[in-house]
């Protein structure tokens, strides 16, 4: 039962005057996962709120046994909104008599329940005291975050307005894109409400200004909060996707990035460098990897400044994200049935769509299985067989890995799965000290006829911790995640060590150096610089009164975590390869190479503008000469040994000449002619390129033995074959 009074009041002194607006509501909230909004008519005020007469305060009185779970949000007639509360007070109960000003001395989100008095709001204010007219309907909406749970009551609300109102945040001007959110109501977790969407940018260089209407996009979105923990933080994530005006997805391109219809706005709330993830995802991409792309921006959502976010994309399968096989309904069989599949480890208290069978090594603090989830398709859209096929693929590569066989070459774990994926995702995990993933955030994809691969890279807010640089985050593990056994089984794998060594050697070298992390460190810094310390003037509640204190600590972090891991690997140290080789000749000027080392990667150098990855490759060069053949060994997925060997290419005299046949001239200008005595017959004479492409040209048969035609040839190398019986003779010449 709802019972709803509205009053208002109106206090004068000569010093001030307010006038109050109060509603009795007395109403069940929702518990179901739908919202409630409360309405008010608010009516004879000035026709502007503004710095000089505005709203000033918001009082309610609210019964529930969870305080966490509510999320409060008071909108203005011209939808303008801003937050009061949401995901404060953990397991406190109620608020009574909460009352909110901006000028209160304690943010409600540093405070402990159950609340009374005064608090400042999480959101802001002031952005309703934006000139609008504030007579009209005003809204408080409240949701219960966490549905089927905790009951809640709303007895009373009422609002305040005066000449010592909040004032609007600073924010005037951005060297960053502005993107702008506008919705008819409040974001949810679930489901997306729409939403117009605004983007302004002119360029690198411009200063973008909030009012600006020339929008570098604008359009319609459908957005809901996004993360797990993320909806309980006041700076919230929101995953949205691109639709026109008949609500459906269509693809575009958003500040520069690939075009999709699926991104995510990442507040980085918890990382006050706020670039863990940027850097951490660049670094995976310079290592050949696919990463999300994040563009830095601006947010205002319904008129409020929300902050430095990360336009993001989002994990699914597209040619420029996850790139796998599209897989369909009928696809149930075969070959098409064995990709493409995205699926993660997540543990977020959802139902899982299958667990391992095998128990984390952490199950003694974290209690709780490996759980698997459905990306790509949806678990409510994948068919039966499709699931029932990735679920046995992964068993098969957990058991194969769990058991006594697994170096088996032809049963063992790599016959599963891509180990260089494991090892760049090894590197990553370790070198951000990223205790959130293994167990968490975790995503895995399969192509058709391909084996598992892990990653992208994905949630690093929570990486770079400074208090501990020494350990190995797969060993120490993440008390409340449960980390699946493979990390600790890998180990016991020589061939595995050596790979992650010489990987992270040679990714050290190259990319994972010094040089790279300062200078992207130093670009985004300067990038980001001023909007930062405006990001966290607008979330003083995180305490960080110096951004550059903590891109400081990420630098110094980074350092020394490279440093211990540059000490730890140095105990499992694997020489470079020998590069070696050997040349045996083969005739017309073919020969055959050799390496030492085998099982390896390799690049061949002929010195003559070919190359060669194959182990054991044979190359017909096109002219006698010198020539310096180099080769490079990467063995274990890094280590390289690198050799060269001037080489002098000949023609054989086993090629140029058989008992009874002569040809000349060599080199040649129109003809070149061959000749045999009588006690030998040529049965065959043909004209080839020394790649062995066929040439056409005329051959005559003269007294004189056979001549053939060059005038319509081109210059080059060639190669002359002749067959006498059961004998081949491979003759080169030269063409003028």
């Amino acid at each position: 039962m709802r019972y709803t009074l509205t009053f208002f009041l109106v206090i004068a002194t000569a010093l001030s005057f307010a006038q109050s607006f109060y509603q009795l509501e007395n109403s069940d909230i929702p518990d179901d996962g739908t919202s409630i909004m409360f309405e008010m008519n608010v009516s004879g005020l000035p026709t502007t709120i503004d710095g000089d007469f505005g709203l000033e305060s918001v009082c309610f009185n609210i019964n529930h046994t969870w305080d966490s779970d509510i999320d409060v949000l008071l909108i203005a007639p011209d939808g303008s909104s801003f937050v009061l509360v949401s995901g404060v007070g953990w397991a406190a109960v109620n608020f009574e008599n909460t009352c909110f000003n901006s000028f209160a001395d304690v943010f409600i989100s540093d405070g402990i329940g159950p609340f009374t008095g005064e608090w400042k709001p999480i959101g802001d204010m002031g952005a309703v005291n934006n000139g609008q007219n504030p007579n009209g309907i005003w809204k408080l909406y409240v949701y219960d975050t966490w549905a089927f749970a905790d009951a809640g009551f709303m007895i009373d609300w009422s609002i305040t307005f005066g000449d010592n109102p909040a004032i609007p945040f600073p924010f005037y001007s951005s060297n960053l894109p502005i993107v702008k959110i506008n919705t008819l109501g409040a974001i949810m977790n679930e489901p997306k409400t729409e939403a117009n969407f605004y983007i302004i940018d002119g360029g690198m260089g411009a200063t973008n200004i909030p009012s600006d209407t020339n929008y570098a996009f604008e359009g319609k979105i459908l957005v809901e909060l996004q993360g797990f923990s993320g909806p309980y933080y006041p700076k919230k994530n929101y995953d949205f996707d691109i639709v026109d005006d008949a609500g459906l997805e269509y693809d575009t391109v958003l500040l520069g990035l690939p075009s999709e219809n699926d991104f995510i706005l990442k507040a980085e709330y918890l990382d006050y460098s706020l670039m863990k993830n940027a850097i951490t995802y660049e670094m995976y991409r310079k290592m050949g990897r696919y990463a999300p792309r994040t563009k830095y921006c601006e947010v205002m959502v319904n008129g409020e400044y929300k902050g430095v976010y990360s336009l993001t994309e989002k994990i699914k399968r597209d040619e420029n994200r996850v790139d796998i096989a599209q897989l369909n309904p009928e696809d149930i069989s075969g070959e098409e049935l064995t990709g493409g599949y995205i699926f993660e480890i997540n543990e977020n208290f959802t139902p899982n769509d299958w667990e391992s069978d095998y128990l984390p090594i952490n199950y003694a603090s974290c209690g709780l299985p490996v759980a698997y989830k459905m990306v790509y398709p949806r678990v409510e859209e994948i068919q039966p067989e499709q699931l029932d096929y990735i679920v046995a693929y992964v068993d098969s590569f957990e058991d194969a890995l769990y058991g006594d066989e697994f170096l088996d070459e032809a049963n063992g774990y790599r016959n599963f799965i891509s180990v260089k994926s494991f090892v760049d995702f090894l590197i990553t995990n370790e070198f951000s000290a990223n205790y959130d993933s293994y167990g968490r955030s975790t995503f895995l994809y399969k192509d058709k006829n391909g084996e598992i691969n892990i990653g992208p890279a994905w949630d690093y807010d929570r990486a770079f911790a400074p208090w501990d640089v020494s350990g190995w985050v797969w060993e120490n593990t993440h008390p409340a995640w449960p980390f699946p056994f493979w990390w600790d089984r890998l180990q016991d794998d020589e061939e595995w060590r050596n790979e992650v060594y010489c990987r992270y050697n040679d990714v050290r070298q190259h990319i994972l150096t010094d040089e790279n992390i300062t200078a992207f460190i130093d670009s985004v810094d300067a990038y980001i610089g001023d909007a930062a310390a405006r990001n966290f003037l607008k979330w003083q509640e995180l305490g960080v009164g110096d951004p550059e204190y903590f891109v400081t600590e990420l630098r110094d972090f980074i350092d020394a975590r490279l440093n211990w891991m540059d000490i730890t690997l140095a105990a499992d140290f694997v020489p470079a390869p020998d590069a070696s080789f050997t040349i045996t000749e083969l005739g017309a000027l073919t020969y055959a190479f050799t390496p030492v080392t085998a099982n390896a990667d390799y690049l061949w150098d002929f010195g003559d503008g070919i190359q060669s990855t194959e182990e054991n490759p044979t190359h017909t060069f096109s002219g006698t000469g010198d020539y310096i053949v180099s080769l490079t060994v990467n063995k274990y997925y890094g280590c390289i040994g690198n050799s060269y060997e001037m080489f002098q290419a000949n023609v054989s005299t086993a090629d140029m000449s058989l008992d009874g046949i002569t040809i000349f001239p060599n080199p040649a200008t129109d003809f070149i002619q061959i000749g045999s005595n009588n006690n030998v017959v040529i049965n065959e004479t043909a004209l080839f390129t020394v790649e062995g492409k066929y040439i056409e040209t005329i051959i005559t048969t003269t007294s004189n033995g056979i001549v053939i035609n060059l005038k319509n040839v081109a210059a080059g190398t060639y190669l002359l074959k002749i067959k006498s019986g059961e004998t081949l003779i491979n003759y080169p010449f030269i063409k003028y």
